[in-house]
């Protein structure tokens, strides 16, 4: 199985499980849910999940990730580090992202597409090459 533009989150934690990513999985099952929304909330949407997986299978990084949804059903995955270093990326749909990063020097990285929508390929890359510590290129 491989993504595709029409990949739902069921389809994406399979493949999260197939990498050995399985409490990823389950916790991308749980935002899919409609477990514990409160009224007005959606649940994370394929869009969402498709940007995320794009993203986390393009990079790697030795920060702890989390996963969390808004009210509106984006994404957001975040990664700590043990000193200073954090970031955390909002996947508002398969291309589309809004992301924060502090670097190694406890400083927001400033690339041009900070706090503004942006494309996904483009944050991915200036966030690898940034020199901060954050993400490498995940070899394929």
């Amino acid at each position: 199985m491989a993504l595709t533009s029409a990949s739902t989150i069921a389809e994406i934690s399979i493949l999260l499980r197939e990498m050995g990513e399985g409490g990823l999985a389950d916790r991308l099952d749980y935002l899919a849910s409609d477990e514990d929304l409160d009224p007005g909330e959606s649940p994370a949407t394929d869009e969402s999940a498709r940007g995320f997986f794009e993203f986390f299978t393009s990079v790697e990084s030795e920060g702890s990730i989390g996963l969390g949804c808004s009210p509106e059903g984006v994404i957001c995955a975040d990664w700590r580090f043990p000193d200073s270093r954090a970031v955390g990326v909002w996947f508002l749909d398969a291309e589309r992202v809004r992301f924060s990063a502090i670097g190694k020097d406890g400083q927001f990285v400033d690339i041009e597409e900070r706090n503004k929508v942006a494309d996904r390929s483009r944050v991915t890359e200036a966030l690898v090459e940034t020199q901060q510590g954050l993400f490498v290129w995940r070899l394929r």
